[in-house]
């Protein structure tokens, strides 16, 4: 029978009520619900209870419900219930079922039999204002909330074990999910419930048997570590003959695979894990793979002494890679890499062209030198401008800075230019300041005004006016660009010639090479998407990977120690990504338009999420114009950014309203010329086969969805970063601003990678043209700035801090180089270490 306690009163409303007894009590139907079936339970008549509470039907009003009325929820799964316990009457009182307030004065988790006498205080789970008893003898059921969570854990389980893996995988991992989530808070907050331990090792075997069953022994064996480390006499310690059949099955995959690597890490982790007690496959598996290693090994030795030296380092890497630890091994290598230097390098991007003056294109600015020398080579940032150097010998400035000498060397070196006297470099330098040559530069051609030849070895140059760097402007080949059958010639000035251009790899082989000379070739292998590479560098199948995706930058840095045998390194400059228009789709060139992209595109969003990882990077940043701002604001190579001028932020409805005067423009121009105004049809984006660019790109579709512009994308063949269809209306494009003083007019003069027909533009272009000192050159270029942002000549999006990474055992690679081979010149190269 049920009623108040006498001693006990009305409590104040919300007393003892935790924010979880408030929210069930509103699944109840509200709160002044659940008081009139409070009262109307304490008014029922005899024939319910059996007893009168006429005594206290004058303190509480009487409020007709049906005693079929049962406190229970029914809605919320039981895992995300606060606590509760559940009581039960007989059929005398129509099996009357509540959850209650957690009982504390009974014996958890089972109820013991002295204590089924008398009467059960309790609280009802949906008002706590009043204190209730019930004799023990109505009474059927007292469930715990743990029972309740230990009963439901165990019947998913046993669903689980009734079906197929085999067939039915996926429910049966939904079944062994839904019931880790009760064994999982089980061990939280009852972690010493009865038969909690041997319960989750149960488990644990089933998880483990469902994972074999479906094929995924991997993660099978992960699962059998776990029940193996909580309770190793499991079964009577058979546990590892079945890790040793898993082991079996998992390296066995991997050998197939040729993935030596993940199979040693497997080998080695358990080894040093079980050491004496480890399952007797491990070490089978570890003399398998020495056998493996030392056949290969023998392979080398034969090829090398056949002199088949690529054959033989293939060997001698596959052999190291399946044991990096084979008898005889890194002497051999050792061996090859003094014989024959072969250096494997890891590329996204391969070289269709080889041109490193190339302001957009990754891939032909890295291998230009090597297949082409350059008049004079940018050999990275100084105080004010660039440091460069000719090959050939010196440059001279005069004290007016009107003349310019060449001072050639007498006796010429290994890699240095192949232009041996003043003759041949006057009629380069002349060729390239003709207007009516292919060759002609227009910076150049502003600048000199003739050349003198005076002694073979000397060349004066002079010029209209004084430069800051006219040595800038000579960023060219030595030679005019040859073509052989419509293709850049494979054969140029520079140290190396291609050797074979196929779809997979580019083989670069040092000229007039001998077996013993510090490199012998250099071979680009393509990858499609850096973590493919990266795996390839682990595994010791190349030697450096020359651009890594910057989120994957950003980690490696956490991961790598300091006793890695991989290198992390930036490159010194960063690169300018942008979005260039290069369609005459009416609405780009309108200024308001452009305006609307750049503020409908949350540009800052996009880098730090999606492009770094939400790592901070220092160095990569929003832009507001089309020149690098330095990695920070002290960096001399951001001379031509204005700090001062913010970029634009997302700010989508002004975007919004932009498109929509932009529309309006166009329209009232089309009927002043009596046409039909222009429709805003889908804008096509063409962008790189890079990583970055695909997904910065699928971003940028997003965010112009939102304000109403339809983007699609195009992505270009690998290599290639221009679109040869000329479909696009945009272009992704990186490009690498190494002086912005000469790269300015190669960004946005008349033949630049983002040609405008700007007044604005032009009239900065040509005054930076004519600054003759450092002040005014910093002034003209910070006016185009402002120009190149106010007009939206480009959609600037940010800068990047590139990054590349090698084994030790290439040597002399350089310190922050701007481009990967500037110093291949020096580069050496060692044994091999085991990568883990």
């Amino acid at each position: 029978m049920v009623r108040y306690t006498s001693l006990k009163r009305r409590l104040p409303r919300g007393n003892k009520l935790n924010s979880s007894l408030q929210r069930q009590r509103q699944l109840a139907n509200g709160p002044a619900l659940a008081r009139r079936r409070l009262r109307a339970l304490c008014a029922v008549t005899i024939a319910f209870f059996g007893i009168s509470l006429a005594s206290l039907a004058a303190q509480e009003p009487e409020a007709p419900v049906s005693p079929e009325t049962t406190y229970v929820d029914t809605k919320t799964p039981l895992l995300d219930r606060e606590p509760f316990d559940l009581i039960v009457l007989d059929e005398e009182n129509k099996n009357f079922t509540a959850e209650v307030q957690t009982i504390t004065t009974l014996s958890r988790p089972r109820v013991q039999e002295a204590e089924r006498k008398g009467k059960l205080q309790f609280r009802f789970l949906y008002d706590d204002a009043f204190l209730y008893e019930v004799e023990w003898e109505h009474l059927v059921k007292v469930e715990f909330f743990e029972n309740m969570l230990f009963d439901n854990a165990q019947k998913l389980l046993q669903q689980a074990r009734s079906l197929d893996p085999a067939t039915e995988f996926v429910r049966v991992e939904q079944l062994l999910d839904e019931s880790y989530r009760y064994f999982t808070r089980l061990q939280n907050e009852y972690p010493k419930y009865p038969g909690l331990a041997a319960a989750i090792d149960e488990f644990l075997y089933q998880d483990a048997g469902s994972l074999y069953k479906s094929g995924r022994f991997a993660e099978s064996l992960s699962v059998m570590e776990q029940l193996n480390d909580r309770n190793p006499s499991y079964r009577g310690g058979s546990l590892k003959t079945a890790m040793g059949t898993l082991v079996s099955k998992i390296v066995a995959d991997y050998v197939k695979r040729e993935d030596y690597r993940s199979a040693r890490i497997v080998l080695d982790r358990l080894a040093a894990k079980f050491g004496a007690a480890q399952p007797t496959t491990i070490q089978q598996w570890r003399n398998q793979l020495i056998k493996l290693a030392t056949e290969k090994l023998a392979d080398a030795k034969k090829q090398l002494d056949a002199m088949e030296y690529r054959e033989a380092i293939a060997s001698i890497r596959q052999a190291l890679d399946i044991s990096p630890n084979v008898p005889g091994g890194k002497d051999l290598q050792l061996v090859l890499a003094e014989t024959y230097p072969q250096i494997i390098v890891g590329v996204t991007q391969p070289a269709l062209s080889y041109d490193s003056g190339r302001l957009d294109n990754w891939a032909a600015r890295r291998t230009g030198r090597l297949v082409h020398r350059t008049l004079v080579e940018f050999l990275g940032a100084g105080s004010e401008g660039g440091e460069y150097q000719f090959p050939g010998g010196l440059i001279e400035r005069s004290p007016d800075g009107r003349t310019m000498t060449f001072r050639l060397k007498q006796f010429l070196e290994d890699g240095d230019s192949p232009i041996s006297n003043g003759y041949d470099l006057s009629r380069r330098l002349l060729e390239l300041a003709n207007p009516r040559s292919l060759e002609y530069r227009e910076a150049w051609g502003s600048l000199a005004t003739g050349a003198t030849v005076e002694d073979v070895l000397r060349v004066d140059v002079n010029l209209r006016r004084s430069h800051v760097l006219p040595q800038s402007l000579l960023r060219v080949p030595m030679s005019a660009s040859i073509q052989e059958d419509g293709k850049e010639a494979l054969e140029g000035t520079g140290a190396f010639r291609v050797d074979i251009q196929g779809d997979s790899e580019t083989r670069f082989m040092l000229k007039g090479f001998t077996p013993g000379s510090r490199l012998a070739e250099l071979i680009e292998m393509k990858f499609d998407d850096a973590q493919s590479a990266l795996n390839a560098l682990r595994r010791g199948q190349i030697d450096v990977i020359d651009r890594l995706f910057p989120s994957d930058a950003a980690r490696l840095a956490d991961q790598l120690s300091r006793d890695s045998d991989l290198v992390l390194q930036k490159y010194s400059l960063p690169s300018v990504h942008m979005l260039v228009p290069k369609s005459d789709h009416p609405y780009l060139a309108n200024a308001n338009f452009r305006r609307a992209l750049v503020f409908g595109i949350d540009r800052q969003r996009i880098l730090h999420e999606e492009l770094l990882g939400n790592k901070e990077i220092p160095g990569c940043r929003v832009l507001s114009g089309p020149f690098p701002a330095g990695l920070d604001q002290t960096d001399p190579l951001g001379y031509a950014y204005d700090h001062t001028l913010e970029p634009r932020v997302w700010r989508p409805r002004l975007a919004k309203l932009l498109t929509i005067i932009a529309e309006k423009e166009m329209a009232l121009k089309a009927e002043i010329l009596e046409e039909e105004p222009p429709t805003l049809t889908p804008l096509l984006i063409a962008h790189p086969a890079t990583e970055s660019a695909r997904i910065a790109c699928q971003a940028i579709i997003s965010h112009l969805s939102i304000i109403g512009i339809e983007v699609k994308v195009k992505e270009l063949p690998p290599g290639e970063s221009l679109d040869k269809e000329n479909e696009c209306d945009l272009l992704y494009t990186e490009i690498a601003i190494w002086e912005p003083v000469s790269d300015a007019r190669r960004l946005l003069g008349t033949r630049g990678v983002a040609q405008t027909d700007s007044p604005y533009v032009g009239q900065a272009l040509r005054r930076l043209d004519a600054a003759e000192n450092w002040g005014d050159v910093h002034d003209q270029l910070v006016a185009l700035h402002h120009a190149a942002h106010n007009e939206v000549t480009v959609i600037p999006l940010w800068q990047t801090v590139d990054y590349f990474i090698y084994n030790k055992r290439l040597r002399n690679i350089g310190e922050q180089p701007v481009w990967l081979y500037q110093y291949v010149d020096q580069w050496r190269l060692g044994a091999q270490t085991a990568q883990r």
